[in-house]
């Protein structure tokens, strides 16, 4: 068996996925942020006595820093402050592409603020492939449990480091190999004591807020008007989304009929999964049809738009988005972490794709649709890593019993 050059030197990190995003959406708001504040304030300039200091000097030094961060300090704290400081400076360094592949070092560059986002695209890609957990090797897996337990004790929080890291152990094939291969590994995750709490490291003011946070989450989901007000969001985002693609690249008349048609089309799945009977599932389906096929190109006498490509792709990655709006609002009342994974996606399809193209034709308006999406995901993924926490919890309790 050939053995790969990196085997024994380097092993991934199973939680770099939320790391990795918390880098690249610090980048993304970095790059928008920027443009937005020199446009509002006339693009200043930092200069005097023939120097010009550009804000990539700021972002390699930000970059700089969060290198040293990472050289220096321990802990899951020091990669996400390491992932902030790194995406800004990425961000800031990133921004000033145009001055780099024209000869008049033109910041103004119109291609420049597709080509970073293709950019971004090409990364976010890339990033959601090399933090693959399956992709993950036995001893990558015994070297997480390891970490997971180190942070524990960082953080004085033993007992759930010790949870989670026979969870794991116990769901991949390494728990045989960590028997068989490395009774030391075993054998540490054993010796680590059960005992109360550390001191926290974390200031008072973030953990107060902190376990605020986790019980106003706790509190929200057991009341049935926080599940009806994600999917009326999601569905209300979804259809403004769909309504403003529309209008820009085929007409108000084309996004009106659309829109109906998305929220009939919703209407009639619902009615075909529920136990409604086979007649009233054909006719609805019927009228389905006229409504799509029939409607728009007689009576409304709407044709068939002929569009460059690029609007195309904008149209489609809008639909998929939205699409997967739906499948989670379908979803939610079922399994509430399923739905949440499905919200995230459609968060990322709409800040990687769908804003490419729509930053082009209303910048400022985009920054703050743009603005919201950020928000909606950070919140997502705080309620995904409360779920999963919370499954984790249960599910090792069930193993004990």
């Amino acid at each position: 068996m050939i053995k790969s050059p990196w085997e024994g030197k380097l092993a991934r990190n199973m939680y770099a996925g939320s790391i990795l995003e918390i880098f690249i959406v610090t980048a993304v708001t970095t790059v928008l942020t920027i443009r937005f504040f020199l446009g509002a304030t006339g693009y200043p300039q930092v200069s005097g006595g023939g120097f010009h200091i550009a804000h990539v000097l700021i972002g390699g030094l930000a970059m700089l820093i969060s290198i040293l961060i990472l050289l220096t300090f321990l802990g899951s704290y020091s990669k996400s402050l390491a992932a902030v400081l790194g995406g800004f400076g990425f961000g800031a360094f990133i921004d000033e592409l145009g001055k780099f592949i024209t000869s008049d070092n033109n910041y103004f560059f119109q291609p420049t603020i597709g080509l970073i986002y293709i950019a971004f695209v090409l990364l976010f890609v890339l990033i959601k492939k090399i933090s693959s957990r399956s992709y993950l090797t036995e001893k990558e897996r015994q070297v997480n449990l390891l970490e997971i337990s180190k942070e524990a004790v960082l953080k004085g929080d033993e007992a759930y480091g010790i949870q989670m890291a026979r969870s794991i152990l116990k769901r991949s094939a390494a728990q045989k190999a960590c028997l068989k291969g490395s009774n030391e590994t075993t054998g540490c995750l054993d010796e680590i004591p059960d005992l109360p709490s550390l001191l926290s490291p974390e200031p008072k003011v973030y953990a107060a807020a902190k376990t605020r946070a986790e019980s106003l989450y706790s509190w929200m989901i057991g009341r049935r008007w926080f599940i009806q007000f994600l999917i009326a969001f999601f569905l209300l985002n979804s259809l403004i989304s769909l309504i403003e693609v529309i209008y820009l690249t085929i007409g108000i008349q084309n996004a009106v009929f659309w829109a109906i048609f998305a929220l009939a089309s919703l209407g009639v799945y619902r009615a075909i999964v529920s136990g409604t009977s086979t007649m009233k599932k054909i006719v609805y389906i019927l009228i389905l049809m006229i409504l799509a096929l029939i409607l728009p190109f007689t009576i409304l006498g709407l044709t068939l738009p002929s569009l460059p490509l690029a609007d195309w792709l904008r149209l489609g990655f809008t639909a998929l988005a939205g699409s997967f709006s739906v499948a989670g609002i379908l979803t939610i009342r079922k399994d509430r972490l399923k739905a949440y994974h499905l919200f995230e996606n459609s968060m990322l399809i709409y800040i990687f794709f769908v804003h490419v193209f729509d930053f082009f034709d209303i910048q400022l308006y985009e920054l703050f649709d743009l603005f919201v999406d950020l928000v909606t995901l950070m919140g997502l993924r705080y309620m995904i890593n409360q779920e999963e926490r919370k499954e984790s919890v249960i599910g090792n309790q069930i193993n004990k019993v």
